[in-house]
């Protein structure tokens, strides 16, 4: 069965320059009922705002609800309850084959493989991880440990590394990114990268331009350092105003400055 309400609306969040409650929330997904006068919005790190009619008032400005989608600000507060995404009603024993990798992920009562991490414990699939990965492939091949101690990087970092194995996707604020774009570099996985990539990008402001750029240089992104650099160039005044700016690396500064210069960014 397909459920669908004509008077919704998406909006691709690629094609919104700048939304935000407090002008530094990255928004991921929006979408907007007509009928109802009721719009939502949910952010990077996992929150949902809405704004518009809610039973019988105005709400001006977005605000944070207590929902994980925005499928249920619509269902919650919509007259009468809607749907704003084409919805299909399945069988609860019908699952894709994703769907059923994404659910054994850190599933402890189907792994045969443990990693200890920062002394807490991500539970995996051996055989997945060698047909996902060339690292593992080959690390894993003769080994009979179920147990693996990681301490090269942080549980953040790992976890969201070995979920991307089960989902092709990443789900980390633009911090934590950089250090995923460090493992993904040091397993020589250029997907992951691509996307530590998109997340900063979607991630950067005047505060941490810097040292995103310096993590795009340190790691060979070229393109990314070219993002930064062009952000950081775009809001000079601000960025050169930061702590992260103050306590740039010598040669990454002289460069900076070198490159700036080549492009006009002190004519004034």
């Amino acid at each position: 069965m397909n459920l669908l309400h004509s008077g919704l609306t998406y909006i691709d969040p690629r094609k919104l320059h700048s939304w935000a409650p407090d002008n530094t929330v990255q928004i991921i997904e929006i979408a907007a009922c007509h009928s109802a006068h009721t719009s939502a919005a949910k952010t990077q790190g996992g929150h949902v705002y809405m704004w518009g009619q809610c039973r019988g008032q105005s709400v001006v400005l977005p605000h944070l609800t207590h929902f994980s989608c925005t499928d249920d600000v619509f269902a919650c507060f919509a007259t009468p309850a809607v749907s704003w995404r084409l919805l299909s009603v399945e069988p609860d024993d019908h699952l894709t084959v994703a769907e059923s990798l994404k659910r054994e992920f850190d599933n402890p009562n189907t792994a045969d493989l443990k990693f200890l991490v920062d002394g807490k414990y991500i539970y995996a699939h051996k055989v997945l991880l060698k047909i996902r990965c060339e690292h593992f492939r080959s690390s894993l091949e003769d080994s009979e440990d179920d147990i693996v101690e990681m301490s090269e990087f942080s549980y953040p970092v790992y976890r969201a590394f070995l979920e991307y194995l089960y989902t092709d996707s990443i789900n980390l604020p633009p911090e934590e990114a950089v250090g995923l774009l460090d493992l993904a570099t040091f397993y020589r996985e250029n997907r992951l990268k691509k996307l530590c990539q998109q997340t900063i990008k979607q991630g950067i402001c005047e505060e941490n331009a810097i040292a995103l750029l310096s993590a795009a240089v340190k790691y060979d992104a070229q393109d990314l350092e070219e993002f930064c650099f062009r952000f950081c160039i775009n809001h000079l005044t601000v960025v050169t105003q930061t702590s992260g700016f103050a306590e740039m690396d010598h040669d990454l500064l002289k460069n900076f400055i070198s490159k700036a210069s080549r492009v006009g960014a002190f004519k004034n």
